[in-house]
């Protein structure tokens, strides 16, 4: 039977729920620098163990997302994402009441396994509703952390003055509650069945018969991505941009204190960069999906002038520099973040996107927790947040040099292929979760996948 129709109707639900828990999960975590300000100067912390209060949820979530994947194809995607946006509200509470430092990591690191239980379902779950549309639909998923950083900031600056650091986590892990109702969205796509008839209840029989078989090959399958250079070269790539990154943000509010500007100022710039990174974020999809611009080309354009602008930061400590800088980073970030996750399913083959994907978000967790951290380090060696800027410049250089040869490799594949005698004019996808949902796609699609020859 044919699918639920796909890029249309309930997909766009799916989207919001999406969109709404990576706001109340990666959104949050996203803005703990202005946490981390608070927390450095109530328990007396050095800026390396302040860092890794910021850290431990990523570092949590990291090696989690490869199993919550697999986890998510034998329970159920919505039962793991319901369940994960509670624990996200629930740990943030929790945090609210600890009375020292070794009670506040264990809540912070129990943020991250809800944190992981929601963000990786709701990547797969966009995966499978959208088609045509999947480089808008990923940007528009992602705007959700841009969303948190322009609200977080601010919100938590207000709660703080008002009620105190406990008292700003306590009514935030309450605002993620909501997320439960956000995951609920994720209806599973199903085929359009008439009612029930004998033919169709002996055949949901043997479906249940052989689904068990079915998951444990599925599970088999995982491990084939391990074998794709490209998948492991861009998983590189986006694990030490997403360090560099994190220098950037989580210390941007640190840096502008230490220049001499107010705290809200400095809270100010994390709106303004999630402002911008909002803009472009959800733009660039649209010239991306009717093919004005290759998705690799914009993304190593991207990555390189995020380079150069890392390191311009010690160019000044005006305030309207660094505002500049915020929104300029900005701009750049808002393109490249998605079109890691784009680019990874373009060089997977249909059986190993699920893995992909989860391993995109593990390789994105393990850096926004090592990033922090490593500024942290930085810091404490020179004592100046300079030294930590000019070292996410150069991890973003690094970065650009790997998608150049991830670039390099698809080209080489792709030549190779045509020049295979009796190679087929198109080439035949499944979907890969169902042999039910079968496309076809031309021999020039941007995407490297799985070759059927013809018998």
């Amino acid at each position: 039977m044919a699918p639920t129709v796909q890029d249309h109707g309930w997909a766009w639900m799916v989207l919001l729920g999406a969109h709404i828990g990576l706001v109340l999960t990666s959104g949050f975590l996203q803005s703990l620098g202005v946490f981390y300000i608070e927390w450095k100067e109530f328990f007396d912390l050095t800026a390396t163990d302040a860092s890794w209060l910021v850290s431990v949820p990523f570092l949590v979530a990291s090696p989690l997302c490869f199993f919550t994947g697999i986890l998510a194809t034998r329970v159920g995607i919505r039962h793991v994402a319901i369940v994960g946006a509670a624990i996200t509200g629930l740990s943030t509470v929790l945090g609210s009441i600890a009375s020292n430092i070794t009670q506040l990591y264990i809540f912070n690191g129990l943020t991250g396994v809800g944190l992981v239980m929601t963000v990786s379902p709701g990547t797969i779950m966009i995966s499978r509703y959208f088609k045509e549309r999947y480089t808008f639909a990923t940007g528009v998923v992602l705007l959700g952390v841009n969303v948190g950083q322009m609200v977080f900031p601010r919100l938590i600056r207000l709660l703080v003055v008002n009620y105190g650091w406990r008292g700003a986590m306590f009514i935030i892990g309450a605002l993620q509650m909501n997320g439960v109702a956000a995951c609920a969205l994720f209806r599973p796509l199903k085929s359009n069945l008439s009612h029930p008839t004998p033919q169709h209840e002996q055949q949901d029989r043997d479906s249940d018969r052989t689904r068990r078989d079915k998951m444990n090959a599925l599970s088999r399958r995982y491990l084939r991505v391990f074998s794709n250079i490209n998948v492991m070269l861009i998983l590189l790539a986006n694990y030490v941009y997403t360090i560099g990154l994190m220098t950037n943000i989580i210390h941007l509010p640190a840096r502008t204190k230490e220049a001499g500007w107010s705290r809200d100022r400095s809270a100010m710039l994390l709106f303004a960069f999630g402002l911008v990174s909002l803009i472009t974020r959800s733009t660039h999809g649209w010239f991306v999906d009717r093919n004005y611009i290759r998705p690799f080309k914009l993304h190593l354009v991207t990555v390189l002038g995020m380079t150069v602008t890392a390191f311009l930061n010690p160019v000044s400590d005006g305030y309207g520099f660094l505002v500049a800088y915020a929104v300029v980073l900005g701009t750049f970030v808002g393109i490249s973040t998605p079109l890691f996750i784009v680019n990874t399913k373009n060089v997977a083959s249909p059986s190993e996107q699920p893995a992909a994907l989860s391993l995109i978000w593990a390789s994105t967790f393990l850096s926004d927790g090592f990033g922090p951290v490593v500024a942290g380090k930085i810091y404490d060696a020179t004592g100046s947040y300079v030294a930590p800027f000019l070292t996410g410049g150069a991890l973003c250089l690094l970065s650009f040099l790997l998608l150049c040869v991830v670039v390099r490799l698809v080209g080489i594949q792709k030549q190779d292929k045509l020049q295979k005698p009796g190679f087929p004019d198109r080439i035949v996808v499944t979907n890969a979760d169902s042999t039910e949902d079968v496309e076809t796609q031309p021999l020039g699609a941007e995407t490297v996948c799985d070759v059927i020859q013809p018998s």
